[in-house]
């Protein structure tokens, strides 16, 4: 069996899938990690086979890229992003029988594991990154958010959040589905997140706050 983990990501986002390959390996399975081409050399000397993908992420460290750019050069970035994804991952995935993606950017695996008819999850390393009443979304601030009240109705900034994902993301993504003969997506966050993601977290240092409103939040596997 052959396992695809995917993240793009700093050192944060990085470490916990090769922890997650190192222990797939023990169980004999073959991992192959998407990652970007800083990791490259160290995850190869752990015996697991890597495709770059993006930018190294020492390039983008300092400044957020996004937030130097004009709204112009910030779709144009994005349609690149997306473009990148639907290639490099399209292509790491073949022979695969899993697809597990880390970090709320994998905007083109869960397309490319229906496509091929495999599994797909997502893993979430922290809480605030899924949604629910108990907490408000993660602030973006190249997206011009900014942190809310304490008392704020959540649940409508959630709302709020997903109509950002679906204007930021939704064309572009649907886009590279036709190619694939997919059918376009209504709910972004949804098909990005999934309903049953993996909260990747201490449950005493980051629990997940059930019981919650099933209509607004995934059924979520805290491991």
């Amino acid at each position: 069996m052959r396992a695809l983990l995917s993240t793009i990501g700093s050192r944060g986002d990085v470490q916990p899938l090769v922890a997650l390959g190192e222990q797939l390996q023990a169980l004999g399975l073959e991992v192959r990690l998407c990652v970007p081409p800083d990791f490259r050399e160290w995850i190869e000397g752990l015996g697991m086979a890597v495709v770059p993908i993006g930018p190294e992420v020492r390039s983008t460290g300092k400044v957020d890229p996004l937030a130097t750019l004009t709204p112009q050069q910030q779709r144009q970035m994005m349609e690149g992003t997306v473009a990148s994804q639907f290639e490099t991952i399209g292509a790491a995935a073949r022979g695969c029988d899993i697809i597990v993606g880390a970090t709320a950017l994998q905007l083109a695996a869960p397309s490319v594991a229906q496509h091929l008819g495999i599994p797909y999850v997502f893993v979430a390393y922290c809480p605030i990154v899924l949604p629910s009443r108990h907490h408000a979304p993660p602030v973006l601030t190249w997206r011009g958010d900014a942190p809310p009240p304490a008392m704020a109705d959540y649940r409508a900034l959630w709302a709020k959040d997903a109509q950002d994902w679906n204007a930021m993301w939704g064309s572009i993504i649907d886009a590279h589905r036709a190619a694939l003969g997919l059918a376009p997506v209504g709910d972004v966050r949804s098909y990005v997140l999934t309903n049953q993601p993996w909260l990747a977290a201490d449950p005493t240092l980051g629990p997940w706050p059930e019981p919650d409103d099933a209509a607004t939040s995934p059924t979520v596997t805290q491991t």
